[in-house]
């Protein structure tokens, strides 16, 4: 298991409020949202947490499916 190191930071509120609605969209912990955020940032796209990558692939894939099914629907 990799060692891991806690850092307490101050975000401004409607940062916060930011952070929360977006971990809460994902069905994620704020801790989460912020690690993946930080790695991206500092180009460590693989340090992403695997339950963020699984969320954004999730809702990529609603939406692909949003776009394709009214067009089968109009084939049938």
């Amino acid at each position: 298991m990799a060692t891991t190191h806690q850092v307490g930071v101050k975000v401004p509120t409607l940062l916060h409020e930011k952070l929360k609605e977006h971990a809460a969209a994902l069905n994620v912990s704020k801790s989460e949202v912020v690690l993946s955020a930080l790695a991206q940032y500092l180009d460590s796209a693989s340090d992403v947490p695997m339950a963020v990558r699984m969320a954004v692939l999730e809702e990529r894939v609603s939406e692909i499916e949003a776009l394709v099914k009214p067009e089968l629907g109009e084939d049938n």
